[in-house]
């Protein structure tokens, strides 16, 4: 485990290693309000990607992520409110616990993290492709760049 993750107590922990199943959530519900089983499947495929494909400095993070992954999405998924403004509002107030949480790490390791989480969430939106791409992605990366999921880190 990496050294960042094991100075967290274990709630922090867990809304830590959660974020990327909710980043995933909420990239796939961005252009319909729905999650397919494709983007399910590469949800699940990009977490276990990223144990080696990430910067090597989170790559203990992505595989602790990755073990609780399937485990977290399906949980979110069972928590998530039927209409899709709904859906979006709570996945954004789980990421919104990171801003607890980020400061607690080093600063470099947050940034990092915080960048890595967004191309996540890009790679997950992007499973999807349609002509969705040219009106949709520009509109759900303005809310992922939007200070709740962009934590000041001091």
């Amino acid at each position: 485990m990496s050294t960042e993750i094991e100075q967290l107590s274990k709630e922090d922990r867990d809304i830590i290693l959660k974020a990327p199943a909710v980043v995933a959530i909420l990239a796939a519900i961005s252009d319909d309000g729905e999650v397919s089983k494709h983007e399910k499947s590469e949800s699940i495929k990009l977490s276990h990607l990223r144990t080696y494909t990430s910067d090597p400095l989170l790559h203990n993070y992505y595989s602790e992520a990755e073990k609780v992954f399937e485990e977290n999405f399906d949980s979110i998924m069972a928590a998530l409110p039927s209409e899709w403004k709904d859906k979006e509002d709570f996945l954004e107030k789980e990421l919104v616990q990171l801003r607890t949480v980020l400061p607690k790490v080093n600063d470099v390791y947050a940034r990092e993290l915080v960048n890595s989480l967004k191309s996540f969430a890009k790679h997950v939106f992007k499973s999807n492709a349609s002509f969705l791409d040219y009106f949709v992605l520009p509109v759900f990366m303005n809310k992922v760049e939007k200070e709740s999921f962009d934590p000041t880190i001091d």
